[in-house]
């Protein structure tokens, strides 16, 4: 068997630390640490984007004025730190980067004494982190990669009593001054669309399910909305039938400012190239990546609403601005695109 490429080996280890962040997070009373959380999420994130870095041949270490690697005081090669990667990954306003920038920022305010209300007051946005990276995960490294197998619905009681209730008020009012203070200049900057994201906080409500139970039930029931009639949907949302998560496909707004057909997003990505980019090249690298399901897939709106909009009122694809500046970045030199596509880019001739 020859030896796993160094990518695999950093994923390994963005795994780790994320299954480390999360038993942090479920440990009860004292045994838990929102710190502890927060830190090995942020090796997580970091870890699982330099292994895409890497998969994708984009360097991603800090070079001197001449041009060779910096190294840290340990001699390590100095590498970019997280928000420097999430730069590189998201576009400015990405829910899923503002999240990450609010848990780098908030790093250093966590004390442990305070840690019960940081999570009531954050705990949105803290699950919001998990599920980004694990949407990430499998995005960028496949379906199995995925920490569904390592991880397990917790259990726990909070919050499902009137008393559980008003614990949880008091403590949200005991959050530090300077915590309060940063939540609220870090939203400011906010827009409402960002805000209301589940990239960016994710909310639930979870009530308990009442009926009979069959052997196949689990503690959590997900159903698409999109299989459900327009009965079954009306039917559980009357009966609160609850231990059933419901996930919907929205539907996307489609007509953004920065919003590209295929034919005019290839062009702006062949303008910014020195060598020929046709519209095959963009089919390959829009399949590769995964932002719209094939031709084939009846699901025509599943698609990563940050580089790509289904529009059905024309029943066709448009892509965001944010794709074209991934793709340049991905193939904007001749290595890079010899990586990619696997075969020499040609050089534009004079007239091109």
């Amino acid at each position: 068997m020859p030896p796993r490429p160094r990518w695999w080996h950093i994923l390994q280890e963005s795994r780790r630390q994320a299954c480390i962040a999360i038993d942090f997070y479920n440990r009860p009373g004292d045994k838990g640490s929102y710190l502890d959380f927060v830190v090995h999420m942020h090796i997580a994130w970091q870890n699982l984007l330099h292994a895409d870095f890497e998969k994708q041949g984009i360097d991603f270490t800090y070079k001197g004025k001449d041009g060779r690697p910096l190294k840290t005081k340990d001699g390590d090669t100095k590498t970019w730190e997280l928000l420097r990667c999430a730069e590189e990954a998201y576009s400015e306003t990405d829910p899923v980067r503002k999240n990450i920038e609010f848990f780098v920022g908030i790093r250093n305010k966590i004390e442990h004494r305070f840690q019960k209300s940081l999570i009531v007051a954050t705990g949105a946005r803290a699950h919001a982190l998990v599920i980004n990276y694990e949407a990430e995960l499998t995005a960028r490294f496949g379906d199995d990669s995925s920490l569904s197998s390592e991880l397990r619905f917790p259990l726990f009681v909070q919050s499902l009593t009137p008393e559980g209730v008003d614990e949880q008020l008091k403590l949200r009012k005991k959050l530090p001054a300077k915590v309060k203070t940063y939540i609220t200049r870090f939203e400011a900057d906010l827009t409402d669309s960002v805000k209301e994201s589940e990239r960016y906080e994710y909310r639930v409500l979870l009530t308990p399910l009442k009926g009979p139970k069959s052997e196949a039930d689990l503690a959590v029931t997900f159903l698409r909305a999109d299989s459900l009639t327009d009965e079954e949907r009306q039917d559980l949302t009357n009966r609160s039938r609850t231990g059933t998560v419901i996930v919907t496909e929205k539907q996307r707004d489609i007509y953004l400012k920065d919003a590209l057909t295929p034919s005019r997003a290839r062009a702006e990505i062949a303008a910014r190239l020195p060598y020929v980019f046709q519209q095959y090249h963009f089919t390959q690298m829009w399949q590769k990546h995964g932002v719209r399901p094939p031709t084939t897939d009846p699901s025509k709106e599943r698609t990563d609403g940050r580089y790509c909009l289904y529009n059905a009122a024309h029943d066709n694809y448009v892509f965001t601005q944010a794709y074209v500046e991934r793709c340049v970045k991905e193939i904007d030199t001749a290595e890079k695109f010899r990586a990619f596509f696997g075969k020499d880019p040609v050089e534009k001739s004079g007239d091109s």
